[in-house]
């Protein structure tokens, strides 16, 4: 794993240069929306590309890409692979804010006519106790999509990861799709809150060693933790995808050699073929 976390955390930080760079420096804020709707997927992709070719060298189970193959395996990944995910999360982030929207209609008027009626400022102690429950569960959901959505395509992922070496396996978009999915979608959660501890540890090290307190400087430091939670966490996740995968290989290559052996016949040896081919040529 630590492996495959170096080789990620390059194209992590090239990657998040880029993606949060274009965010900050557009004023315009409509702008900075179509970009991260329209860059957050590809660039997530990326960065998973690079987390499970890294993985599957290490566990041998891919050879160099090729550009054609790479720029292919991109795209299934990001827009076969991770857009179903984003989608699934966007509807619920949907849902959420209407629910959150009607809920705050309802109690701001509460709170409205309480105040016409007494002419007391009221106590808004128990509005914000509703919204952070609020904003706890719309995490605790976006993340369970996000592991099942792992635990369904994870296996997946790597072989579209796989398919973008020169030689590739030509796996089809369902090969591996609910391969292991229980194991994987318990390991995103592992990997989610142990990745996070580590890196909030790291963080606060720095910062204190580095004795960091300009308000100039902590700006950038969000999204540094960020980018190193994303390379911990996919190095983590694809390493584990790409086990998957190799589990997947393995089996298969059981099933057509009990294939061969049960229904296909006997082998029969070289001096076996040579006495029947002596056989037929005599008559």
């Amino acid at each position: 794993m630590p492996a495959v976390f170096m080789r990620t955390l390059p194209v992590a930080v090239l990657t998040a240069l880029i993606y949060f760079g274009l965010i900050e420096n557009t004023p315009n804020p409509l702008w900075k929306l179509v970009f991260v709707c329209l860059l957050t997927t590809p660039c997530i992709a990326i960065v998973r590309m690079a987390a499970l070719r890294a993985a599957l060298v290490t566990v041998g189970r891919t050879t160099p890409p090729t550009i054609d193959h790479l720029t292919k395996a991109q795209m299934r990944l990001a827009y076969m692979n991770l857009l179903p995910i984003n989608i699934v999360q966007t509807v619920a982030f949907v849902v959420v804010t209407a629910l959150l929207a009607v809920g705050l209609d309802t109690a701001v008027m509460d709170v409205a006519t309480d105040f016409a009626t007494t002419g007391v400022a009221p106590d808004l102690t128990g509005l914000s106790e509703e919204l952070r429950r609020v904003a706890q569960a719309a995490g605790w959901l976006f993340s369970i999509i996000a592991a099942l959505g792992f635990g369904a395509m994870g296996t997946a992922m790597a072989a579209t990861a796989a398919n973008a070496a020169e030689k590739k396996p030509r796996h089809d978009i369902t090969f591996g799709v609910g391969y292991n999915f229980w194991k994987l979608t318990v390991l995103y959660y592992i990997a989610q809150a142990l990745n996070a501890v580590v890196v909030v540890l790291l963080t606060i090290f720095v910062l204190a060693a580095l004795q960091i307190g300009d308000g100039n400087l902590t700006v950038y430091v969000a999204p540094a933790a960020l980018t190193a939670y994303i390379s911990l966490h996919f190095a983590t996740t694809a390493a584990r995808a790409a086990l998957s995968y190799s589990q997947l290989l393995d089996e298969e290559a059981e099933i057509r050699a009990f294939v061969r052996q049960n229904l296909a016949g006997p082998e029969a040896s070289g001096e076996d073929l040579r006495a029947l081919r002596r056989a037929r040529q005599t008559h």
